[in-house]
């Protein structure tokens, strides 16, 4: 130590460094004015600073603990004798900013290459100089391929000069450019990427390098790809939809009436699909309609559209048609490739139909809108046809389907609102001549129009859905009127009541007549429950288990209209039936047409021969009655005994 204490102090205090000088036990002896900014403890002397001290006079890094947080320091201390005792000097220097930026470096250089986006940093003269591991990952390029060199080695070719014109005009401007870029992997592979290129400049506020980050956004890309494509795609078929029909439409029109072109749209309706659906499952039903996009496909020409509207309906669009009779080839050529069998995956095979609607432009419509929703009518024409055929639209079908809208409403109105009636009509034994049984039919009561007609409102009413609500109903207002009659002391009568084939298809029907019955208490031996040919052929083996579960509650079952539908004995003997009603057109032959006659003699003769009850229909005078009775038909009805009638006024003929 200096011999002057005031030369040592003035040295000691002038330092930027701190100096301290502790005893054996740590207890400070001495500290500068710098030491003492540095612990921020104010005066050290006499204080513990549980500061480590060695003899080999080596650095060491400490960690400061000050008000504001934490620092560093690094130190190194030395032995000496202070007033003769043994003690230690310390030198200490603050390194917390060093530190800091230490710390700053290696979180920037843990973030580089920790980062899901590629980096990539070149100098001011655009080399590449430094890469991080996103970037190989996405570009293949590793550090030794790609350092050095320029990025326009990952140019894909697809952007022309002009954008990069652009691009580096955007940086030289800003200081940056943000946008998207086609560039090309190492294997040759081109994908998109969303780019952010940044200038960076040194401390004197000069160019130094570039910086880019970018993105892979190729899955991005795939996935806007897909929703676009399922935005204009039936994602079951992969044929366009509804909103792209609507834009060929539009564009079609423009061009068809540039170039005097016809134009034709169809709109076809899948017949029976239902029925796949509901005995094989819909995955059945999906294959089917893969099945007939695929047909569908094969059957148009280069120029046309075919397109999935929705659930079984598909529109093809025809463009340069020469006329409508060319449009009627190509719907009739649809139809029969769409009827052929469809084998599915389960090696079921099954059979299908298909109806069309037709449009033409520029003879029916002026809008895409029009010509859609004209096709669609022209749909329901060729349904009512009896299926299996198509049709055009014409002017008298747009008002018919106007006021079959406007039928709907008065009928819906109708059921609600109490219109309804159900009326009977006698059943007669004709061997007695004694009424054994009635038949109930509905009419509408219309406050508007007076009693309606079911021929009238029974087809709007499948078509809107209300059949069911209305077959439910008549079925519950028989069985309630019959049980009244009983109540009364009349003698028991069979009621038959009409099931649509809409109602009988539906899986739970024998639940809806059991819950019926049990509600009413009408007993079941005296409800008879009448079917068309076509219900009951329509699905075969569901119509034999269906009947087989009715015929277990006990009612009777007939088989409605014989003669005008299948009429295939086969399939007669199958199901188990009690009644046989012969279509009132057959009955219309006698006593003129010889071929009717004998068609009514070989109905009657079969029927009896598999055991079944026959009952004509339709029957409206005595010569007609006397050659049944000659026949051995067992029953009719007709306007020779009565017409249908209120259940008052049929209560009349009870009490006779």
């Amino acid at each position: 130590m200096p011999t002057d204490p005031i030369d040592l102090e003035l040295i000691l205090q002038s330092i930027t460094d701190g100096v301290v000088v502790v005893d054996q036990h740590g207890l400070v002896l001495y500290a500068n004015a710098s030491a003492e900014q540095i612990f921020e403890r104010g005066s050290l002397v006499g204080r513990d600073l549980a500061i480590p001290v060695k003899d080999d006079a080596a650095y060491h890094e400490i960690n400061l603990i000050w008000p504001s947080g934490i620092g560093w320091a690094e130190l190194r201390s030395a032995p000496i004798t202070w007033n003769g005792q043994r003690a230690y000097v310390i030198g200490v220097r603050d390194i917390t900013e060093r530190k800091q930026s230490e710390q700053g470096l290696r979180l920037a250089a843990a973030v580089f290459e920790s980062t899901q986006e590629g980096l990539m940093v070149t100098d001011a003269k655009n080399c590449i100089v430094r890469i991080n591991h996103a970037f190989t990952e996405i570009t293949g390029y590793t550090e030794a391929e790609i350092l050095g060199k320029s990025p326009a080695l990952l140019h894909s070719g697809r952007h022309d000069p002009a954008f990069y014109a652009r691009l580096w005009d955007s940086i030289k401007r800003t200081g940056n450019w943000r946008g998207e870029l086609w560039n090309r992997r190492k294997s040759g592979d081109i994908y998109p990427e969303l780019a952010s290129i940044s200038v960076v400049k040194d401390t004197h506020g000069q160019l130094s390098n570039y910086v880019a980050i970018f993105s892979d956004i190729s899955a991005l890309k795939k996935t806007q790809s897909e929703l676009d494509f399922l935005a204009h795609h039936d994602p079951l078929t992969q044929l366009p939809n509804r909103y792209s029909l609507l834009s060929d439409l539009s564009y079609g029109m423009q061009r068809a009436q540039r170039d005097g072109k016809f134009m034709a749209l169809l709109m076809l309706d899948l017949d029976r699909f239902k029925d796949v659906n509901d005995s094989w499952g819909h995955p059945a039903g999906d294959e089917v309609l893969q099945g007939v996009a695929a047909r569908l496909l094969e059957q148009r020409r280069d120029v046309d559209l075919v397109c999935r509207l929705g659930g079984d309906e598909f529109a093809v669009l025809l463009n340069h048609v020469g006329d409508a009779k060319d449009a009627g080839n190509i719907a009739n050529a649809m139809i029969k490739a769409l009827s052929e069998p469809y084998t599915l995956s389960s090696k079921v095979q099954v059979r299908i139909g298909a109806s069309v609607g037709i449009s033409i432009f520029p003879d029916h419509c002026n809008t895409p809108e029009l010509m859609l929703q004209q096709a669609d009518s022209a749909l329901y024409k060729a349904k009512a046809q009896g299926r299996g055929c198509f049709a055009f639209f014409s002017d008298d079908l747009t008002l018919a389907a106007r006021e079959r809208i406007d039928l709907e409403v008065q009928l819906r109105h109708a059921l609600t609102h109490g219109e309804l009636r159900v009326f009977y009509q006698p059943q007669v034994d004709i061997a007695s001549g004694r009424m054994v049984g009635a038949e109930a039919l509905v009419r509408w009561q219309s406050p508007q129009e007076g009693l309606i007609a079911p021929a009238r409102f029974i087809h709007a009413a499948e078509l809107c859905g209300l059949i069911d609500e209305i077959d439910t109903w008549v079925l519950e207002q028989t069985c309630l009127q019959g049980q009244r009659w009983l109540a009364a002391g009349f003698a028991p009568l069979t009621l038959a009541v009409n099931l649509s084939p809409y109602q009988f298809l539906k899986d739970d029907i024998d639940e809806t007549v059991a819950q019926v019955l049990r509600d009413t208490g009408y007993p079941a031996e005296h409800l008879e429950l009448e079917l068309t040919e076509s219900a009951l052929m329509q699905r075969e083996a569901q119509a034999i288990l269906m009947l087989n579960k009715m015929r277990g509650l006990g009612v009777r079952l007939a088989i409605d209209d014989f003669g005008t539908g299948y009429s295939s004995l086969a399939y007669l003997k199958l199901f188990p039936l009690n009644v046989l009603k012969i279509d009132k057109r057959f009955i219309d032959d006698i006593p003129l047409n010889r071929d009717g006659m004998e068609i009514v003699n070989a109905i009657i003769a079969m029927a009896h021969a598999l055991r079944l009850t026959v009952l004509a229909e339709g029957v409206e005078d005595q010569a007609q009655l006397d050659y049944l009775k000659s026949r051995g038909c067992d029953m009719f009805q007709g306007y020779l005994f009565g017409r249908p009638m209120p259940a008052d006024e049929f209560e009349k003929l009870l009490r006779v």
